[in-house]
């Protein structure tokens, strides 16, 4: 199953919808209450398509609390693979393939712009200096030999939600994909990193935003210590 949190993404979601269709996968759409009728648009196709399936909560919550529900609603149904999606067209449906493939012999499979074969497309030099820089720097404060801490394009599979305790888990902006990685190598989990190439989102705005950012260095200043001094973090 594909998860995918929506926010004011009704310039994207019918066309992306659509095209991901065309995969033998699922797809879970959880919208916050879209302002701009997302979640609308969702509820129409999937009158249309058994493929498509809506989760609609009744404010902004947050991506991790997201995932969360959308893990939650899947394992309900008893999914046995959970893939983290974007529908601003920054993940390549290309890339999707070779994450599918590898998902049948790992526990976790992270989406990598960081290593061989990986990369970045609509981004200046300072942006992906400033990317590559963050994610070297959250390796170093967690001791990870993971490349690419906070993408957001993976898979999970239902055994290796089950070991993280994902409920558990308390980040809602993109340290929770800081959180979650960390947890995946705390565990022991078998863990693939297959190289992808980001995109910058084709339209409607970036979620970004500067308390999401100090989120991200706060959970790396407090499990960073613990990391160093050998305290287990989950």
């Amino acid at each position: 199953m594909v998860v995918i949190p929506t926010y004011n993404e009704k310039e994207n979601i019918n066309d992306f919808i659509n095209e991901i269709c065309d995969f033998d996968v699922s797809i879970l759409i959880v919208d916050d209450n879209s302002p701009d009728g997302t979640g609308e648009i969702v509820k129409k196709l999937s009158t249309l398509s058994e493929q498509v399936h809506l989760l609609s909560r009744n404010t902004k919550k947050g991506l991790g609390s997201a995932y969360r529900d959308g893990f939650k609603w899947g394992i309900e149904k008893q999914y046995q693979y959970f893939i983290e999606m974007d529908a601003d067209y920054s993940h390549r449906f290309k890339d999707l393939e070779q994450v599918l493939a590898e998902s049948r012999f790992h526990d976790v499979v992270i989406g990598s712009r960081y290593i061989k074969g990986g990369g970045s497309s609509g981004w200046d030099f300072k942006r992906k200096l400033l990317s590559k820089t963050a994610n070297k720097i959250s390796q170093i404060f967690l001791k990870s030999s993971v490349n690419d801490m906070t993408s957001g394009f993976r898979c999970y599979s239902s055994k290796a939600l089950s070991i993280i305790d994902f409920q558990t888990t308390s980040s809602d902006g993109y340290s929770f994909q800081i959180e979650m990685t960390l947890r995946s190598i705390e565990n022991k989990l078998s863990i693939k990193e297959v190289p992808i190439i980001f995109n910058e989102r084709r339209l409607g705005k970036s979620k970004m935003s500067k308390r999401i950012v100090l989120e991200a260095m706060l959970f790396l200043a407090n499990n960073g210590v613990k990391r160093w001094l050998n305290i287990k973090i989950s």
